[in-house]
């Protein structure tokens, strides 16, 4: 096989490349797909596959810092540490970029982007003493470069987005590499893909356009003819990880854990959703997204109620989410997971780091007579939940402890408003679209999510193929516009008689 063979062949396969700190290409897969043929071409084309793939060792790294993790970071590990390697944390995106495009500016800016964040530049590992982030110093970074142009169009196309898949779809060894993959792909004349892998363990999705954006001044200072600015932000992500330690004082943690151990119950974690088939005992990690956009006039609608109940949009697109769990499990005490971007200080304002972290917020459309109510119910929640910030892995323990045992759980269902998130970027002489490029890869939480574009509210839903049908995926979104379009028209109504809602989907046997 050619190297575009085994690129897409270690993308349909589950083959996971890495690096070692001696430069040996190193990988990981299932036992039916490594075949004589795979081993061949792993020999033959290692050299190619360290570069292209953006994976290579970092010889004579110097290290500059070492500090703690944040609380999010070490969750996040320990759960990556305990479950086979996949892409499941991969932030992967595809910057389409059209026009005349410079590629050194455009390496520059990268490789200032990288200056400027040590995330970026960081190991996250167990030195014997716990998990710490290893910062080293910066050294030029590379921008692997395919070019297609050269192939008739099926055969271009094809390749350029075996390329752009092997990319996302490879797992980062987080014990030798750093978290950042970058790789270019000229597709023709006036197109190139950008691709930009970064591990969740780095970022956020406000990480994610703070380094977009410093791409984007770093390329207008490079066209211009300017040095590049690689002034550090005020946060780095160790100097975060060790503010957290000083604001969550014994005191501080036993009042806001109290306040938990009243807002929430375990029982609200459970929710009976109809899925296509029962969790197996041992996840594949397969996953899938379902993408959608929400139609203007519910768009509009979505606005008009937000600014007559004299709220944002995401309590009213959080308590439609509440609306249709209510209406597939049955329940009228939901728990969901709303990611908060956790940036109310300045200084986190150009952090590269994971600084969001979840807020608990119960949905009782039980207790809420009409979606007005529910609306004002969620927007009184997530202030207190705000002012009552802990790390989730602490509410946990709490309410386990509250409940005298049992296990650890789990909100299953994660919902986001990502209003944070800004790609709309300015580059002379191109236009830019991102795209969030899928990894193949899913968590056990379903996780749904709506971002304002120049074009409207785009929405997805990632889900894990163990238990859902892209089908069923999609039935269950175009419910959520229902409910959306529905209750803002109606939502002076008793909850109960709001009609146009998504009947409940039938569970599977």
């Amino acid at each position: 096989m050619n190297l575009d063979e085994l690129l897409a062949y270690a993308a349909g396969h589950d083959v996971r490349l890495a690096a070692d700190d001696e430069g040996q290409l190193r990988f990981d897969a299932p036992a039916d797909a490594v075949t004589p043929e795979l081993i061949t071409a792993l020999r033959a084309y290692r050299s190619e596959l360290l570069d292209r793939l953006g994976i290579g060792p970092a010889p004579e790294r110097v290290e500059v810092a070492r500090g703690p993790l944040s609380y999010q970071q070490d969750r996040m590990l320990s759960i990556i540490n305990t479950t086979p390697p996949s892409a499941t944390w991969n932030v992967s995106m595809r910057l389409v970029l059209t026009g005349t495009l410079d590629e050194a500016a455009l390496r520059t800016a990268l490789d200032a982007v990288v200056a400027r964040h040590e995330a970026l530049r960081s190991r996250f590992v167990d030195d014997g003493d716990g998990s710490v982030q290893i910062v080293y110093a910066h050294r030029e970074v590379t921008l692997p470069v395919v070019d297609v142009t050269g192939l008739p169009d099926p055969d271009r196309l094809e390749r350029a987005e075996n390329v752009s898949r092997a990319v996302a779809q490879v797992a980062f060894d987080l014990d030798h590499e750093l978290p950042l993959r970058l790789q270019l792909v000229r597709v023709d004349a006036h197109t190139w893909w950008l691709m930009i892998v970064v591990h969740h363990v780095a970022c956020d999705g406000w990480a994610v356009s703070v380094m977009l954006h410093d791409m984007a001044a770093g390329y207008r200072r490079a066209l211009a003819g300017e040095a590049p600015d690689r002034t550090p932000p005020t946060v780095q992500s160790i100097d975060f990880a060790r503010w957290e330690q000083r604001v969550y004082d014994a005191e501080t943690r036993r009042r806001r854990a109290d306040y938990w151990s009243t807002a929430l119950t375990l029982e609200g974690f459970a929710l009976d959703l109809p899925y296509d088939r029962p969790a197996p005992p041992v996840p594949t990690g397969r996953g899938r997204a379902h993408h959608f956009r929400v139609p203007p006039d519910v768009e509009r609608d979505v606005r008009a109620f937000s600014m007559e109940r004299n709220t944002t949009l995401f309590p009213t697109l959080a308590a439609a989410m509440g609306v249709l769990l209510t209406r597939l499990t049955g329940q009228g005490d939901v728990t969901i997971s709303l990611p908060y971007a956790n940036r109310d200080r300045v200084e986190f304002a150009e952090t590269v780091a994971i600084v969001a972290c979840p807020l608990l917020i119960r949905v009782r459309s039980d207790t809420a007579p009409t979606f007005a109510d529910l609306v004002d119910q969620v927007g009184m929640g997530l202030f207190a939940g705000v002012d009552n910030m802990l790390p989730i892995g602490w509410i946990y323990d709490r309410l386990i402890e509250d409940a005298g045992g049992g296990e650890q759980p789990m909100a299953a269902v994660s919902f986001a408003y990502q209003s944070t998130l800004n790609l709309e970027l300015d580059l002379p002489g191109l236009t830019a679209e991102v795209e969030d490029r899928p990894t193949g890869a899913s968590r056990v939480t379903l996780i749904c999510g709506l971002i304002p574009r120049s074009f409207g509210l785009e929405g997805y839903l990632e889900y894990a193929l163990d238990r859902l049908d892209p089908a069923t995926a999609k039935s269950w979104m175009d419910g959520y516009l229902e409910v959306l379009a529905t209750a803002c028209r109606q939502p002076h109504r008793p909850l109960h008689e709001l009609t146009g809602l998504p009947a409940p989907v039938p569970a599977a046997a």
